[in-house]
This record gives structure tokens, sequence and C-alpha cells, in this order.
């Protein structure tokens, strides 16, 4: 879906590249996270990928089709990408329906499609249309305005989203509740999304894929599994902490070491020893001590999709203890 191709970012005035030789991919339904210190080139390619900032040198692709070329308009691209930043970023002298519906606005929607649509996706960020459509922004909390302002990004239902430090600017309690909120839309809307923080707990937590930063270059890319189980480097091991085993355990989504099978034990069916494949690897260990099980059952959205057994687990708490 996105894919970076040795890409470089060196500002005017400046000699050190902010983004020094990227490469990687983001596909089609995924969450990919980057992360990393301050200054460390993470917002520029965020805003490179929409022409917000033009690269230096290397390319940049949508859906196969460079984003650079001259028949590629940057303000009907950006249309056809939802942006979500942590100042939120909404117009203090409009109303709430008028923000969500600005970009629907912008591609000329009739207004009969217009209205409805931002009824649903008030609804469905958790919000109340009839309490908040003609508020302003300063009336609300600023967890409802983070609301809104993914609302406003997802108006003309665009296939990719970037997110620079959206729950940033809350506090932890509110901050994991819309983690928890738009982990659920995304199993719904299954967007392309490129999620910028600073906080690798978040990364884990809401990447299916890793993007490491620092000083301007990739340090480590992979699944959050993958980070936590094999750092790059120390740098990569400082970030993730002393703690990998139990983040590993509370951040790492359960579908990342499920053993795909149709042959359930049945054991998991007696006792009813399942979890969802998106619950971290902690609920797999919390249900096998609830229901006195060394394995579960894992199941997506519609099927049982295969098993955890306790040695799966305890082979991976292994493997990192034994790296440390």
């Amino acid at each position: 879906m996105i894919v970076l191709d040795k890409v470089d970012k060196v500002f005017p005035g400046t000699t050190i590249p902010a983004v020094n030789q990227v490469s990687f991919q983001v596909d089609e339904g995924n969450i990919c996270v980057f992360v990393g210190p301050s200054g460390c080139g993470k917002t520029t390619i965020l805003r490179m990928i929409n022409r917000l900032v033009e690269p230096s040198g290397g390319d940049i692709y949508i859906k196969g089709k460079k984003v650079s070329d001259k028949g590629v308009n940057p303000d009907e691209l950006r249309r056809e990408i939802g942006y979500v930043i942590q100042q939120i970023g909404l117009m203090p002298h409009r109303t709430v329906e008028q923000n969500v519906s600005l970009v629907p606005y912008l591609l000329k929607w009739p207004e009969d499609k217009i209205k409805p649509r931002v009824k649903y996706l008030l609804e469905m960020v958790g919000l109340d249309p009839e309490e908040v459509s003609r508020k302003y922004p300063y009336q609300l909390s600023g967890g409802m305005m983070q609301r809104v302002g993914v609302a406003r990004a997802l108006a003309a239902d665009p296939p990719i989203m970037l997110m620079d430090e959206p729950f940033g600017a809350v506090d932890p309690i509110v901050r994991g509740r819309l983690q928890e909120e738009f982990l659920r839309l995304q199993k719904e809307m299954k967007k392309t999304i490129c999620f910028v923080t600073h906080d690798i707990n978040e990364a884990i937590k809401m990447g299916d894929h890793i993007v490491i930063m620092n000083e301007g270059k990739l340090v480590q890319h992979g699944t959050p599994m993958e980070i936590l189980s094999e750092p790059a480097d120390g740098f990569v091991k400082d970030l993730v902490g002393t703690d990998r085993e139990i983040k590993l355990l509370e951040l790492t989504k359960s579908k990342e070491i499920v053993k795909r099978t149709d042959d359930i034990p049945s054991e998991v069916w007696e006792k009813d020893s399942f979890i969802l494949a998106i619950d971290p690897v902690q609920r797999a260990l919390e249900t096998m001590m609830k229901k006195d099980t060394n394995i579960v059952g894992v199941r997506d959205e519609t099927e049982t999709i295969g098993t955890i057994s306790w040695n799966d687990i305890k082979k991976l708490i292994n493997k990192i203890s034994g790296d440390q």
C-alpha cells in the first residue's frame, strides 16, 4: 500500500539529513507505528507521505503510484488521506459538525449525504451527535476533541490515515481509552495507518508493524514481538526497557504467536478456554490460570484460527530473558 524507497530529506540551511536513506513498506490494512526520540525524523516521514514536505531524494509510492509524479495533484492526494495531529487542529470558529464535514464539503458531497455521515462518525467515535454537533471545540474536553479529530479524518472514508501523536495531549487514563476505542474501530475499518509516537508502549500496543528511528535513520523495523524479542542494538534495547517480558505479555497481540491450525484440542472446547486474536498475550496466560489448562484457543472476528500453549509463552519469555 505505502512504500518508501531510500527516502532522504535535508532541510534548507542544514547539511545533516533529517531523514537518511529510509526504506520500508506498510501493508494494506495495517497500523505501522513510527517511534523514536524527538527530532529523529518520524513526523517528517509522515508529512512526506502526503507531500506536506517534499523528499530530497528517493521515492514514495502509494498503491504502486509514485506520489511525486507530475500527474499527482498534492491537494487531491491529501483529500484521500486522513490526517490526525496531537494538537487536533480543529477550526475554533466552526462547530463540531462543520469541522467533521469539512472534507466532504470540499469534495462537493450532497447535503443529504454529509449530515448522515457526520452523525454516523460521531456515534462511531463514542460521541452523542445531539449533544456535541453544535458545540465549538473550546466547549469540549481534550478527549472529546481528539475523538472529533479522528471523526474528521475519517469523514471522506479515506483508505489511508496519518496520525501524529494523536493521543499525546490527553491524560494517561483518557489516552488508554482512546487507544482501545481506536483499535476497536480499526477492526471494522481496516484502514492503512501510519502512526507517530515517542512512547514505545503505545507503539507495541497499537502497531502491527513498528519502525524505530534514531537521528534520521531507520534502526529496526518489524512486528512488536520481533522488536521485543530481538532488539537490533543497544539503542533499541534501551528504548524498549529492561521489562521486556512484562511488555511482551501486556502489549503483544496474541495473533503474533498463535499456532494456526484447524485441529483444536478437545480440552479447549470442554473448558471454553478461548481468547481473541487481538487480545494481549497476558490474556492467554490469565485464561490458562482461570480455566486450569495449558492451552487456549484463539479466535478472530469469525472463526477459531489456532492455539497458544503455556510452552509457546515460556519459550518466548526465555528467549528474551536469555538475551538480556
